[in-house]
């Protein structure tokens, strides 16, 4: 899994790569330190599985820098890190595509337990901020593009799944390990609202997303 950090904060980065080392998954990361030299990265990257963005950038709104990242890169889930815990900015951050919410302050514990709902598919917002004002998750949309709903990484391992592959044999193709791929069909399965690959693969097949060798 290939991870992008940005971060202004060389101190804060190292401090989240130690959190990411405990998810249990091969990854790869990416640092930058600004908006520009993620550009850079991301221009190399296209295939990124998870952005972690801070708000807090310099010469950029971290809105801003959000929507430029989600353009670029639409179906890489972008997580913000901030110190800002405003209702407003979380519903702003979500409505603008973010997949989660999550406090600089937070613990190491609930940062990694926060990542690995994102990874399996799942939007995080800390409960205390939700309940500020009546904060909001972002409903799910209903849409006939694949694109809108999985990462291409995920689009890989669903054209697998449709073939009755197992675990070990799409891991072994995709060049990943086991529990990655066991997160990205978690992900498959919460994107269609089912509750095994069985009818992941019939649902993919009856929107003839399995036929096709390339979903990107």
């Amino acid at each position: 899994m290939k991870i992008l950090l940005i971060d202004d904060h060389t101190l804060f980065r190292d401090g989240i790569l130690l959190v990411l080392e405990d998810l249990d998954i091969q990854i790869e990361t990416f640092e930058a330190g600004s908006y520009e030299s993620a550009k850079t990265i991301m221009n190399a990257q296209s295939n990124l599985d998870l952005i972690l963005l801070d708000l807090g950038l310099p010469g950029i709104g971290g809105l801003e820098a959000l929507s430029a990242i989600r353009q670029q890169l639409p179906n890489t889930p972008v997580v913000v890190l901030s110190g800002n815990d405003d209702h407003q900015i979380v519903e702003q951050a979500l409505n603008n595509g973010a997949r989660g919410y999550i406090p600089k302050s937070s613990p190491a514990k609930i940062m990694l337990k926060a990542l690995q709902l994102i990874i399996a598919g799942g939007i995080y917002v800390p409960p205390e901020i939700l309940q500020k004002q009546g904060t909001k998750l972002p409903c799910s949309e209903t849409t006939n593009d694949i694109n809108q709903l999985l990462t291409p990484r995920q689009c890989d391992v669903l054209h697998m799944l449709v073939k009755g592959e197992s675990n070990k044999r799409i891991g072994t193709a995709l060049t990943l390990t086991e529990s990655t791929v066991r997160a990205h069909v978690a992900a498959i399965l919460k994107a269609f609202n089912v509750s095994n690959r069985t009818q992941a693969a019939e649902y993919a097949r009856q929107k003839s997303w399995g036929q096709s060798t390339s979903f990107h």
